[in-house]
């Protein structure tokens, strides 16, 4: 046997065992749901059901508005994908091509919040946004996380690869600075706007933490909202929040599968720019 053909059974064998990690917290969600309570925290584990009980999902379903929770949760999530797509690439193009003073340093400030975690910072913005009477709105709800530092410094290392004759060019051709985010830029960059979509979809759509501050009214609230319902005092209904987490997995698998190519090559190029 090669060497180079040993090494790729050893690659091969390496990546077969991480997709099974992956794919075992999965492989027992989809099976929780399918099972009855009883049998979830049996010992040893039992990964699949001894009878497959569908009506785990029916009573999931109709327990709780679980259609409005879940539009709650796209319409939150897309606009703020939205918003953090536009923002991300209009700061990271300024970061990348325009030479001002104290850019640098202020760019290392905006990657510094990633140090911070979210939970330092909710009740400040909390208290913002109660000042502002934004409670149990869909702006308190989308806008205070609409933004991310991760984004910008996506959208800024891939935009630092695009030549700075392009965008000389269009300038001289006296295309205004919008102009030249929407027309050069944007078309330049679905690489980058790619993954900053799916950061900011996959982060606000799996967020708790801030709907459960700033929304207590049953008709705004998301999809991670409806099913903490599931547990009380009492009990925990594990297998009719897998049912729900199962249908909440969906939206998030189509996405990655729509945008896989664009979003692989996003993060391989922003990894190659050099600050």
């Amino acid at each position: 046997m090669s060497r180079k053909f040993a090494g790729a059974i050893g690659t091969y064998a390496l990546l077969f065992l991480a997709t099974l990690l992956t794919l075992i917290p999965v492989i027992w969600m989809v099976s929780t749901s399918l099972k009855p309570a009883d049998q979830v925290f049996t010992y040893p584990v039992e990964w699949l059901p001894r009878s497959v009980h569908w009506d785990n999902y029916t009573s999931a379903l109709t327990a709780r508005p679980f259609f409005l929770y879940l539009a709650n949760s796209v319409l939150q999530s897309l606009i703020s994908m939205v918003i953090s797509v536009v923002l991300c690439s209009a700061a990271g193009y300024s970061f990348a091509h325009f030479r001002f003073w104290g850019r640098d340093v202020m760019f290392v400030l905006v990657l510094s919040t990633l140090m911070i975690p979210f939970e330092v910072i909710a009740v400040p913005l909390y208290l913002q946004v109660f000042a502002w009477g934004w409670l149990n709105t869909y702006h308190g709800l989308i806008l205070p996380t609409a933004l991310s530092a991760i984004g910008i410094f996506i959208m800024r290392q891939y935009l630092m690869g695009i030549p700075a004759d392009f965008i000389e060019s269009a300038r001289m051709d006296g295309a205004s600075e919008l102009q030249i985010l929407f027309r050069v830029i944007w078309p330049l960059s679905t690489p980058a706007m790619s993954a900053v979509a799916i950061f900011s979809f996959v982060y606000t759509w799996n967020s708790y933490l801030w709907p459960l501050l700033v929304v207590n009214q049953d008709s705004l609230r998301t999809l991670p909202l409806g099913m903490s319902l599931f547990a009380n005092e009492l009990t925990v209904s594990y297998n009719r929040i897998m049912a729900v987490a199962v249908f909440g997995a969906l939206p998030l698998v189509a996405l990655f599968l729509a945008l896989q190519r664009s979003f692989v090559r996003g993060i391989v190029l922003t990894g190659l720019r050099e600050g």
